[in-house]
């Protein structure tokens, strides 16, 4: 019986008989291929999707059964898959290495200047602040609290932390906004 027509990537063998012979053979090798690929080529992140692309590999050989060994055409097929990514990781770090280096853009001492005055703007408008809504938004800002964090420390609830950064929002767009005017 098969599952998918003849159309199907995976060829014709890919049969209820051949499923259950690979299914046989994942939960037998899947673990210590994922740990022999991982040691050998020192990627554990990426082993376990190279496992999984020898197993669908696999699928399509025609004749599962006869394999010789199993076990090696597995190693052999993960080692390979292994080594392809390898050189496909070397072929982009080479082509990027190629690539001219940008200039470093320079900031102007106008615009330099220009940012230090809103700083200390937005520094002049949390010190007007109530301290409430001043050090909930500056455990949010700059601490990079949650808000559920913050509501915890300060025992309040998420829904107070949450109308507190955005009255400091609002306040803090209308204060500048008049500044610049």
């Amino acid at each position: 019986m098969y599952l998918f027509s003849m159309h199907s990537d995976l060829g014709p063998f890919f049969t209820v008989k051949n499923i259950s012979f690979i299914g046989s053979l994942f939960n037998q090798y899947q673990r210590e291929l994922k740990r022999f690929i991982a040691r050998k080529f020192g990627d554990a992140d990426g082993a376990e999707d190279i496992v999984q692309d020898a197993f669908h590999n696999l699928l399509r050989v025609e004749n599962i059964e006869q394999l010789d060994n199993p076990k090696a055409y597995l190693y052999r097929a993960a080692s390979n898959l292994a080594l392809n990514r390898l050189r496909q990781a070397s072929y982009q770090a080479d082509y990027l290495n190629q690539q001219p280096l940008e200039e470093p853009t320079t900031v102007s001492l106008d615009r330099e200047l220009s940012a230090q005055d809103d700083l200390e703007r937005v520094q002049r408008a949390l010190k007007s602040l109530p301290d409430k809504y001043r050090t909930t938004f500056e455990m949010s800002r700059l601490q990079g609290k949650s808000y559920s964090e913050i509501a915890l420390e300060r025992g309040i609830a998420v829904s107070t932390v949450e109308k507190h950064i955005i009255k400091v929002l609002k306040f803090l767009r209308d204060e500048l906004a008049t500044e610049v005017e």
